[in-house]
């Protein structure tokens, strides 16, 4: 069982379900869906989606780039605006920001979300299952040493100045096993603060697979990105950066 800590550093926790639709369930028929959960999501706005294509002409020496932005869902907020519903056309989303609670709280409040989507869209198969969760490690200091609080950290070459202004690493984990893939993000923060630092530390684990819409299998998969995703977060932090969640 994993560590539950008072203070967890947690901003951002996903549940993402993606998923083909028959070609005649359109934007109409997702905003309906906002009836049956507004109780509990009362706000509503459209998601766009950024697209961009480019095409290449004979004759020309520069492609033709068209870009625009197009509706693809819908965002339904709780009165609060921490817990996030997205209906789209590829799949569902559940967003849960701080304060996070427990796992069991947010895997229970998304499959309630994920079966009117479901049960009304009647998706024609699930292709993707993903869990993310986005950490910002609060370090109270400005100048520090990462290794004291991370157990992998970006290197500078020695003969050059030992100082470390930023980063951003990206690192792609498979689990052949589960048949999952992680991808760890690790950069300090744009938060502007004069005494302490903030690193974020994202992990996102998903995996590949064709189930049906109603196969309990997958909260069973769930279960398993959980798992990785602890597995990495533990992993990744030192003894010391698990007394700031204290």
């Amino acid at each position: 069982m994993a560590e539950v800590f008072p203070k967890a550093p947690i901003t951002e926790a996903v549940i993402d379900i993606r998923v083909e639709l028959p070609d005649s369930v359109s934007l109409p028929a997702l905003e309906d869906l906002h009836d049956l959960i507004k109780a509990e999501y009362p706000g509503k706005k459209p998601r766009r989606r950024f697209e961009e294509k480019i095409e290449f002409k004979k004759d020309e020496h520069e492609p033709l780039r068209t870009s625009k932005f197009q509706e693809d869902g819908y965002y339904f907020t709780s009165a609060d605006g921490k817990r996030i519903v997205q209906y789209r056309l590829d799949g569902f989303t559940f967003n849960r920001l701080r304060p996070y609670s427990q796992w069991e709280d947010l895997r229970n409040e998304a499959r309630k979300a994920w079966e009117v989507y479901r049960v009304n869209i009647n998706p024609s198969f699930v292709s993707r299952l993903g869990v993310r969760y986005i950490n910002s490690i609060e370090i109270p200091s400005k100048s520090f040493d990462y290794d004291d609080y991370f157990t992998s950290v970006p290197r500078i070459p020695e003969g050059l100045p030992q100082v470390l202004q930023h980063f951003f690493t990206r690192t792609v984990i498979p689990f052949p096993e589960q048949g999952a893939t992680a991808i760890v993000i690790q950069t300090p923060s744009d938060k502007q603060d004069p005494v302490n630092t903030a690193i974020i530390l994202d992990i996102d684990v998903s995996v590949e697979k064709s189930l049906a819409a109603a196969d309990e299998r997958i909260w069973q998969i769930f279960e398993e990105l959980r798992v990785i995703k602890n597995e990495i977060f533990f992993k990744s932090i030192k003894e010391e950066t698990k007394e700031l969640f204290k």
